[in-house]
């Protein structure tokens, strides 16, 4: 019986028809392209971090070191953001934390009943803690965030905070509760007082973050000329911020191509077949990615709504890489949700020479512990639509907006403000052309977590004569 297994098996071998050379491309192809859609996403961590450190900043003229706040004091218009789809609702602030030499301590002051977060994500995007409203409510603390293999001893009154990598980009984000100059005072206030410091430093009055803290330069992120230099750069990245546990098998695949954390890659060593083989791959990853992000499944009444991994990826790597290029830095679920609205309720893209009506009933209302916002974006740019109001968005943000004598709610969307004055508090302006909505929930209830299901009723844009 064995020998006949033999027989059979040695009868399926065929001749082969391909080169060594074309087995090399095909190898560096096909796990170049998954290698690409892993490392798309610390690629694009790196870059954000590497245009931070260069990019002068108040007193930093050379740019931003590690463990230094950089801070948006005014709300996200038209004049002052040229980011993709902007957050209007709340003050911003960023920074990169270091903490391969030490811990570095994080005081939070008091916020009251006012929403904040201060979302901690590692090397590749996750968010291993959110310090905020939602988690620790408004009294405020004291942390000490750590890295994994830190096992010293931290200052007494903080609590350790465990980061998955020694590199961490930290988002805060405060949020008036109008929309008018007294209440982005007071967040201004507040935003000043939350601080960082390196453990060594603290109670140091002439510690300097300028010359304290080194930049982190391995290379510059631009691929215009030399595309497959982001293998480069991101095995470089990874070196600094190994990969997650429970990765070894994909890190043994991917070292089959060099691209590993125990050796730099280097693009000179390669051969004609293996460059093209990786070029091959990063035009195909691309293409996924891109399909990804504009062909959901799960779109309900012209909304899309967003894959529950956002935020907390696991291995769901084309995920992953969708929302890198899509919304870098996204909640996850649990502390806000983001749905976008290309089409109205009969499936067609949304265009302001229409004019549009949302209307919630009482019980359709989005349900949230915090707020909520609806805002508006110009296609394709995906930016903010300039308008005389200097309104983008519509919610319980603005002072102007009212409900129905039922508890309902209706916002009008259109190029053209309504004639009716009744009408105008609840107008949001939209351009002449195609635009594009995001429906921003803040600390969603559990009731929201079931959108995906089509469980929760979520009312679609309607055109309107």
């Amino acid at each position: 019986m064995l020998l006949v297994g033999v027989s059979i098996l040695s009868a399926q071998v065929e001749k082969p028809t391909w080169t060594k050379d074309k087995v090399m491309e095909e190898t560096y192809y096909t796990i170049g392209t998954q290698a690409y859609i892993y490392s798309i996403t610390p690629f694009m961590m790196y870059s954000v971090l590497y245009q931070t450190q260069q990019i002068p900043y108040e007193s930093y003229t050379n740019g931003v070191p590690f463990n230094v706040w950089t801070k948006m004091t005014e709300i996200a218009n038209v004049k002052n953001t040229r980011t993709v789809m902007p957050n209007v609702n709340t003050l911003y602030a960023s920074t990169w934390l270091d903490l391969r030499k030490e811990p570095v301590l994080l005081d939070v002051p008091a916020f009251g009943s006012r929403y904040y977060s201060i979302g901690l994500q590692d090397a590749y995007m996750n968010y291993f803690n959110i310090i905020g409203s939602r988690t620790i409510g408004g009294y405020g603390g004291k942390f000490a965030i750590c890295a994994a293999n830190y096992s010293g001893l931290i200052p007494a009154g903080y609590t350790k905070v465990v980061s998955p990598t020694p590199l961490v980009w930290m988002l805060m984000r405060i949020a008036p509760t109008y929309m008018n100059e007294k209440e982005i005072e007071a967040c201004r206030q507040l935003q000043s007082q939350v601080v960082l410091t390196p453990m060594s430093q603290l109670g140091n009055s002439a510690y300097d973050p300028s010359t304290y803290n080194h930049k982190l330069n391995i290379g510059v992120p631009d691929l215009s000329k030399s595309p497959l230099k982001f293998y480069e750069i991101t095995n470089k990245y990874m070196q600094v911020n190994p990969p997650p546990r429970g990765e070894e098998a994909l890190m043994a695949q991917f070292s089959r191509i060099g691209f590993n954390t125990s050796v730099n890659f280097d693009v000179a060593t390669l051969s004609e077949p293996q460059k093209n083989g990786l070029l091959r791959g990063m035009v195909a990853a691309k293409e996924m990615i891109n399909t990804e992000i504009t062909n959901s499944d799960n779109i309900y009444n012209g909304w899309t709504i967003p894959s529950k991994d956002m935020g907390n990826y696991g291995f769901n790597y084309l995920t992953r890489a969708a929302m890198t290029m899509q919304s870098i830095g996204g909640f996850p679920w649990e502390e806000a949700i983001y749905i976008v609205g290309y089409k109205d309720l009969e499936g067609k893209e949304m265009d302001g020479e229409y004019n549009y009506v949302l209307h919630f009933g009482k019980d359709e209302l989005p349900q949230v512990n915090a707020f909520w916002s609806l805002t508006m974006y110009e296609l394709p740019s995906v930016m903010l639509y300039d308008n005389p109001l200097n309104r983008y968005q519509m919610g319980p943000q603005i002072e102007s907006m009212s409900y129905n004598k039922d508890g309902s709610l209706d916002i009008y969307i259109g190029h053209q403000q309504p004639k009716e004055k009744s009408k105008q508090g609840n107008w949001l302006p939209a351009p002449s052309g195609w635009f594009v909505l995001s429906l921003r929930m803040y600390n969603p209830k559990a009731d929201m977590f079931t959108l995906d299901a089509h469980k929760v009723p979520l009312p679609g844009v309607q055109k309107i004569q």
